[in-house]
């Protein structure tokens, strides 16, 4: 008799797309309820369509492609979430959803939405530990986002502000270096 992994393992596509459409229909009713509950950020007040009159080459103009191509629009109070998926080159998709909160966790944020989704993970995704453990590894080498006035970032060359991020020698005060 074959045990139940072995039997996943055979038909992963109709078990994981189940799990992948529930999981998502989960994340996409329970986001709003998580980035609200005890958040501190003020919202941008900002729209896709706004985002998109920023200069090419900008981040806040790459950040409305991005959500104009996932046919999203940001969510008050959460739109520095948004500006992590296009700064850091993760989708949307659940995987890259959870993957961005390891990078998170390891960049020192100790959030309900981190902490639920890093357990969580171990039995949503319990194929994708060394992807999850890359990415929480790769937020250690990031600049610290928390000393960061994510909004002000929006006028930046998105290409200058990616490589910044990850600069050996950055300031002492968290902010990027400029040179």
């Amino acid at each position: 008799m074959k045990s139940l992994t072995e039997q996943f393992d055979k038909e992963p596509n109709l078990f994981w797309q189940i799990h992948e459409k529930i999981s998502s229909w989960s994340a996409q009713l329970l986001g709003p309820i998580v980035f609200n509950f005890g958040r501190k950020e003020e919202a941008w007040n900002i729209r896709t369509a706004d985002l998109l009159k920023f200069p090419e080459g900008s981040t806040g103009k790459t950040l409305g492609e991005f959500l104009k191509r996932n046919r999203l629009e940001p969510i008050a109070r959460a739109e520095s979430h948004d500006l992590y998926h296009v700064l850091f080159g993760y989708s949307t998709s659940l995987k890259d959803e959870v993957a961005l909160q390891f990078f998170l966790r390891g960049n020192g944020k100790t959030s309900i939405a981190s902490f639920g989704t890093s357990i969580g993970a171990w039995f949503v995704f319990p194929k994708q530990w060394n992807y999850f453990k890359a990415s929480y590894a790769r937020g250690k080498r990031c600049m610290d986002l928390s000393r960061l006035d994510v909004k002000t970032l929006l006028v930046r060359n998105f290409d200058e502000l990616r490589t910044s991020l990850f600069k050996e020698n950055k300031t002492q005060s968290g902010e990027i270096d400029h040179e």
